[in-house]
């Protein structure tokens, strides 16, 4: 078992209308390193004025909307076969919002992981993603992985993206919570031979300013830069601490984990570390609720994510419960 988040029992690939196919490659090779399940669904999305649509062209709306399905059941059996020709898998095909149709789709058949190809927004460059990417990293219950048409299925060098400033947390153990299975879930896709998990600490000294504004030592430099070494020290025991739970936690699955702080914005370090490590997936926590402190949340997690060039897979804590689940039990 890979930690609390376990290994992956059932795996759900989202499948595109593309050629490259990626997000079904990754699932595909992860529920085999796991021998877990793997269902495929096609997200049909009628435009919100299919109405306006299909008077103009002559046609019922509800004809245009079935043979829109029954195209994307083509096209997802088609790719299956082309894909995973010894695999026989029946694709559903969901109609409606994308977003709500995975996250539905997650609580009714008990899938915990999400592979699905990222959108980028047309014409703007980088990798920025659209509204359904956004509503999965805010509400999906579990981790999402949304990769890239040019990544390899299988990573092989990830960065963990953890927090350790519980200083002024509103919940540490949930933090510390979160910051493992991060690492756990990086464990997950971690399973090519020759794995390396980075674990990436954004920190800064956010009271050296004040030390040397109030100092009334006589050295006002000295007593900055005490301060600085006393926050990465503090940061490094942290670290050292949490590496020392993974690598026992992770044992049996022979993956390295190398330990890496880095000063200045999370947002900033992230994206400029991504590219000096040349990551092939960055794995981080996102909550969609306040009352994490320190924790990436709402617009800091987004932000991330769309200034990153590689793909990412996003991790709620433990105990998360989508809104728009809970919304429809309640």
């Amino acid at each position: 078992m890979i930690g609390e988040l376990g290994r992956p029992k059932k795996v759900l690939a989202v499948i595109d209308d593309t050629d490259m196919q990626i997000a079904l490659k990754s699932a595909a090779e992860l529920a085999k390193a796991y021998e877990a399940g793997l269902e495929v669904i096609a997200c049909v999305e009628p435009p919100q004025d299919i109405a306006i649509i299909a008077r103009l062209a002559g046609r019922d709306k509800d004809a245009i909307i079935e043979e829109m399905v029954t195209r994307a059941q083509r096209s997802a059996t088609e790719n299956l076969k082309r894909i995973l020709p010894d695999q026989a898998i029946e694709p559903q095909i969901l109609v409606g919002k994308a977003y709500l149709n995975i996250i539905r789709h997650v609580a009714e058949t008990g899938c915990d992981f999400v592979v699905k190809a990222a959108e980028p927004l047309t014409g703007v460059s980088g990798f920025l993603h659209a509204s359904n990417d956004q509503h999965l990293l805010r509400k999906c219950p579990c981790p999402v992985w949304l990769q890239s048409g040019t990544a390899e299925p299988a990573p092989r060098r990830i960065i963990a993206a953890v927090d350790l400033d519980n200083w002024d947390a509103a919940e540490p153990d949930t933090l510390d919570m979160l910051n493992k299975r991060v690492v756990e879930a990086a464990a997950r896709v971690a399973h090519a031979p020759g794995s390396e998990i980075i674990i990436l600490h954004a920190w800064d000294a956010v009271g050296e300013g004040m030390v040397w504004a109030f100092s009334d030592t006589g050295d006002a430099r000295k007593a900055a830069n005490d301060y600085v070494r006393e926050t990465l020290k503090i940061r490094e025991e942290a670290m050292h601490r949490l590496l020392e739970t993974m690598r026992e936690r992770l044992a049996s699955s022979n993956v390295v984990l190398q330990p890496l702080l880095a000063r200045g914005a999370v947002e900033r370090v992230i994206e400029i570390q991504s590219n000096i490590q040349n990551a092939d997936l960055v794995v981080m926590g996102t909550v969609a609720r306040t009352g994490f402190s320190g924790v990436f949340i709402g617009n800091t997690a987004e932000n991330i994510v769309n200034s990153l060039q590689c793909p990412v897979l996003a991790v709620k804590p433990e105990g998360f419960v989508s809104p728009l689940l809970a919304a429809h039990t309640s």
